[in-house]
């Protein structure tokens, strides 16, 4: 069976990120996976914001770093949602990020080279935003974060990219949610 860990972060349950969280997790039932939803506003292991004003790669292992590292570690599938904010991923996000793909976990020097640890993981990026797409697209924006997720986070742990989704324009009027909701496949 396989384990998909739906990681989302949106303040807003009545959002599009938690309409693409559901309707992926309610698809995936269907496929027998076993789900679970982490929504990082609200998840009873939040965690401080993080400083680096320690060694980063002398962290003390905290229980919030536990549990959800063993959450990263169990799943097979990473599907990761957030509105795409000031032309990046929101600041919770990040911190996520920050604290629990840390080094020793999720990736090591070798011979001064990085080596992912996180490997045969796949990660799909379901991101929203108001600006209409092609905006960012034009200006190269699009490419940026997905790049960065890719290259610095993604295959630096040693994960592969599956899918990188941004659905623009979503606070207009014009906009059928269906038909985004529709775009999402497992």
């Amino acid at each position: 069976m396989k384990n998909i860990l739906i990681i989302v972060a949106n303040p807003k349950k009545e959002s599009l990120s938690f309409a693409i969280a559901n309707r992926y997790k309610e698809l995936s039932l269907k496929n027998s996976a076993s789900i679970e939803i982490i929504d990082l506003y609200k998840d009873e292991y939040q965690q401080p914001f993080f400083t680096y004003a320690d060694d980063p790669y002398k962290i003390e292992v905290t229980k919030e770093m536990k549990y959800y590292q063993d959450k990263i570690s169990k799943a097979d599938e990473i599907v990761i949602i957030f509105p795409y904010w000031w032309g990046s991923m929101p600041a919770i996000l990040k911190n996520f990020i920050d604290w629990n793909l840390s080094m020793g976990f999720a990736a090591e020097f070798v011979n001064g080279r990085p080596k992912g640890l996180l490997t045969n993981k796949i990660v799909k990026i379901f991101t929203t935003t108001g600006t209409p797409y092609f905006l960012y697209m034009l200006t190269g924006a699009n490419a940026r974060l997905k790049n960065m997720f890719k290259k610095q986070i993604i295959e630096f742990c040693g994960m592969k990219l599956e899918e990188f989704n941004v659905f623009g324009g979503i606070d207009t009027k014009l906009k059928d949610i269906n038909k985004i909701l529709d775009k999402i496949k497992v």
